[in-house]
This record gives C-alpha cells, structure tokens and sequence, in this order.
C-alpha cells in the first residue's frame, strides 16, 4: 500500500542568504567599525561566518519533519545592485521549496520585500537578523496583509513556527475519499459537516475524491466474468483471492491477540475485506483519509445482506495515522489529520457531549445518556462536574504509542445479527491521561481546541457502537458553546498538543475556538 501518511510529509526550507559587500574604505551612517573591517574584501569573509552561524541555528532548531535545503546566496555591494540575475536564483529556488528563509540585515531587507511581492511562497526572517524582522513585517503587511511573512521572536520560536508549516503542509495534501450515495457533500446523520467543499479547499487546501457507494461494495467480490453489475464491462479495484486469503490470515492475528473476541471469524473477515478494498481505492485515487455515510448504505440493506461494517476499517486506518470517520464526516478526517500532524499520535473520533449533573437532584441529566448506570454511580460518587464523553465504535490499539499496539477485544455491531467488527478499548486503564481535541467548523474558518483528562472508559464489554472515553475538561459549559460552533464528531489523541494547534491555526489563517 502507498498511502502518504501525514508522517511521510515534509517541509522543505530554503535559505535565501542575503548579504552586502563594500568596495570602498570609509565610514558613515550605514558603516561602522575600525581597522581591517573598513577594508574592501573583509565583508566578504564576515557574511561568511554569519551564514555558517545561521545554518548551524537553523540545523540546531529545525523540528522533526523539515528539510533544509541548499542555500540560494544573493550578495549586492554599496552600489546598491538589484539585478535579474538575482532575482532568477531566487526564483529557481523557489520550484522546490515550501518556505523560503531569509538571513538578512541593514541594507539588504528591500529583497525581502520585494521577494514578498513577487512570489507566493512563505517566507520567514531570520530571529537574529537585527531589526530585520520588525521591519520587514511592517513594510510586506502594509502592502499586503494577505501575504505570508513570519518573524519568530527567537529560535525556539522558530522551531513551533516551522513544525505548524509543516502541519500546514500536511493539511493542504489531504486528500479524502468519500464513498457518497445521494449527496456528495453531507449524509443523512452528519449534517454538520464540511457543506461546501470547494470552500474547504479554497481555504484550507485539503481536496476530496468520491467512489459510489454501491460500485465500492461491488468491489467487496472478486471481480465476476463480464464485470460488476454497476459497471459491467469495466476493469475495477475488485477484491481478489489472494487479497481474501490476507484478509483471513488478519482474521486470525486479531482474534489471537484479542482479550475477548466476541464474533465470528467470518463475520471479522467480512469487515477486513471492506478494509482492504478501502484501501485499493485509496491508492487508486491517491487518498490519505477516508469516510463513508452510514445510514445512507446501511438504508440499501446492502450491509445487512453483506455482514460487515466500515467500523474496523476506521480503527485500523487511525491507528497507522490514517484519518478516517463514521459518517461521511469530511470534517472529522480534517480534524484527524490536523491532531496527527501536530502530534504524530493515533487519534479517536466519535459523539462527543457534556455530561451535564444537576446537583439539586443529585442526578445526570438529558445529554447524559451513554455511560452505564455502573459508571454513572462511580462518576457521582467521586465528582460528578465538568465531565465530557466521547463515544464510538472506532477504538483503536496505539493511543499511548502509535508503534506499539495496547490490549484490545474485538465484539460485533449488530445486536441481533452479530456481524460487523469493532475493536474496544478499555479506557478506564489511562485515568489521568491529558487528551486534546480539536474540529473545524464547518465552513473551515474556525478551529476548536480542547483540553481534558481521561476519568474512566465504558462500554469495553458491550457490542455495538458504544465505546465510551469519558474525560473531565476545565468549563463544561465553556466548552460546549464552542463545541456547538463546529459540530458534534470531535476529534481526540493522549497529549498536551494544544499550542501547537493554535499555531497551526493561525498559519491557517483560522479562528482559534479555546477551551483550556
């Protein structure tokens, strides 16, 4: 498989080393010093020695995930030369680059100007470039407030400012697929999320590809002599015998390593097999997150008839760092990339809501309505405030370490039925775990972002679609207006990640919703 994971993303930085040579012997205003340094040639061996020490800063500081790449050097002397030579280097550089990184000082910062003008890429300004970075800002901003210029105060500035380009960069080649049955845009039960695509990738750059719902199922066979019934004829990712023999042999390592493995091997296969045609077609079309509408496909009786849910295909998607979402929820797989890139952690996404206890009653009230009447009596009796649940079907193994894989169970979907594989995880073990959350709001203008501590999990030995994670955050009520601005699947991952979200929503160019 080549899915490009948010990990395989990297930022590419080109220095842009700015310096000016004096050909004459004097002293003045725009020239200091004494001795050998007013001599004509000394400039030359200085700028030097003040490149080496900002490619070593720049070495030293660079984040994980960035590549530096081969300086571009541009050099003018006190005649002031600004030639297209030099603006063709700058301009060559850029084909590779992500962001371009100027070293500059005085006499040399109407290139960075003028770079700002002239191109698109970003720039950032060297932090120990004097009064550079002050006055570069001010002078692009005052032509351009559009254009991007970052100018981090010192270096550690600089490391959070490049790892939230990168996150940037992560987020522009997203690329989702979304199986769409009657509408491309929202299903029946996700209404909050992204309602106009081109918008999302007008602003935030991630794209989106749609395969048919009932062509994507056909694929879920071997492909049948004269093709499939949707689209005879045709050449298509269909599932084949070698794949169905992987799809058993996962079977088997899942059920062998499973605390509890309450369904049945074909059942389980059933589901991988929907996972591994997932996966055909995401490498087909290039993707690197994925959705599908639940009660839109569940309402054709297809995926009763076929005995499988796309619940396991979610789990083990985020667990390699893959988002993907219940409920053709586009938003919650942005969401997931966006927590992934800042964190490199695995994330869960599921309902999410306040668990809201009225201490005149001594009782939970209407939005309460997951957690078991155990769990509830042990919430109560320890503290009963400020407490949120996150619920789903779409646990995952490696929350507290993305390449290594935790106790599990595997249990079914359907109550009656019994098909459909979910993966539980008892979150009750990670008590005290800090979490962070995050959603775009559905037009991608705002970015939510929360802070909580796991208080205890739920529904680890129940089926269907009842995994619980419930967290204790600062406000519950702070939080919940801000949650009702960007909608319900809210994203999650273990971590303190939240300045690094509000970083990377300000390179965005997004609102900050804060809870913390």
């Amino acid at each position: 498989m080549s899915i490009i994971k948010a990990s395989d993303i990297r930022l590419k930085v080109r220095p842009v080393l700015l310096g000016l040579e004096h050909r004459y012997f004097y002293e003045g205003p725009c020239r200091f010093g004494q001795g050998e340094a007013l001599q004509p040639g000394f400039d030359k061996f200085a700028n030097e020695d003040l490149y080496t020490m900002f490619l070593n800063q720049l070495d030293k500081w660079k984040p994980e995930g960035v590549d530096v790449l081969e300086p571009i050097r541009v050099c003018r002397t006190d005649d002031w030369e600004n030639t297209l030579e030099m603006w063709e280097s700058m301009r060559l550089g850029m084909v590779d680059a992500d962001v371009a990184f100027f070293f500059t000082n005085i006499g040399l910062d109407d290139f960075v100007v003028d770079f700002a003008m002239r191109f698109d890429t970003p720039l950032i300004v060297d932090p120990e470039s004097a009064f550079s970075p002050i006055t570069d800002c001010a002078a692009v901003k005052a032509k351009d407030p559009a254009k991007e210029i970052y100018v981090p105060m010192c270096w550690s500035e600089t490391t959070k400012l490049l790892a939230a380009l990168r996150a940037k960069k992560v987020i522009r080649n997203t690329r989702i697929l979304l199986v769409n049955r009657f509408n491309s845009n929202v299903s029946f039960s996700s209404v909050d999320t992204f309602t106009n695509q081109e918008l999302i990738t007008r602003r935030l750059g991630a794209r989106f590809r749609y395969v048919n719902a009932h062509e994507l199922l056909d694929q879920m066979s071997p492909l049948p002599e004269g093709g499939n019934h949707t689209t005879p004829g045709r050449v298509t990712p269909n599932i084949t015998e070698e794949e169905l023999k992987e799809a058993g042999a996962m079977a088997d390592e899942l059920i062998g390593g499973a605390e509890v493995a309450d369904i049945s091997r074909q059942y389980l296969i059933n589901s991988l097999v929907a996972y591994l045609t997932v996966r055909k077609n995401m490498d087909l079309l290039e993707c690197n997150g994925f959705t599908a509408p639940c009660p839109d496909i569940c309402s054709t009786r297809r995926i009763n008839e076929m005995k499988f849910t796309f619940c396991l295909t979610h789990s083990l998607m985020m667990e390699q760092g893959i988002p993907s979402s219940c409920e053709y929820d586009a938003d919650s797989v942005l969401s997931q990339q966006a927590l992934i890139a800042v964190s490199g952690m695995s994330p869960y996404m599921g309902n999410t809501t306040p668990l809201p206890y009225e201490d005149s009653t001594g009782e939970f009230m209407s939005l309460a309505r997951w957690p078991s009447d155990e769990v509830k009596a042990k919430l109560i009796a320890d503290d009963p405030h400020n407490l949120y649940v996150m619920e789903h079907s779409v646990a995952n193994r490696c929350y507290r370490d993305p390449k290594k894989k935790g106790k599990y169970a595997l249990r079914h979907f359907a109550h009656e039925q019994k098909f459909g594989a979910v993966l539980r995880y008892d979150f009750t073990q990670d008590a005290g775990q800090t979490v962070t959350m995050c959603r775009f709001s559905p037009d991608g203008s705002k970015l939510f972002i929360a802070r909580g501590d796991i208080v205890c999990g739920d529904g680890y030995e129940a089926n269907n679609c009842n995994n619980l994670v419930i967290f204790r955050v600062k406000d519950q009520l702070d939080c919940y207006k801000k949650q009702c601005l960007v909608g319900n699947h809210v994203a999650l991952v273990y971590g303190d990640c939240t300045d690094a979200l509000i970083r990377l929503a300000e390179v965005l160019g997004v609102e900050p919703l804060l809870s913390l």
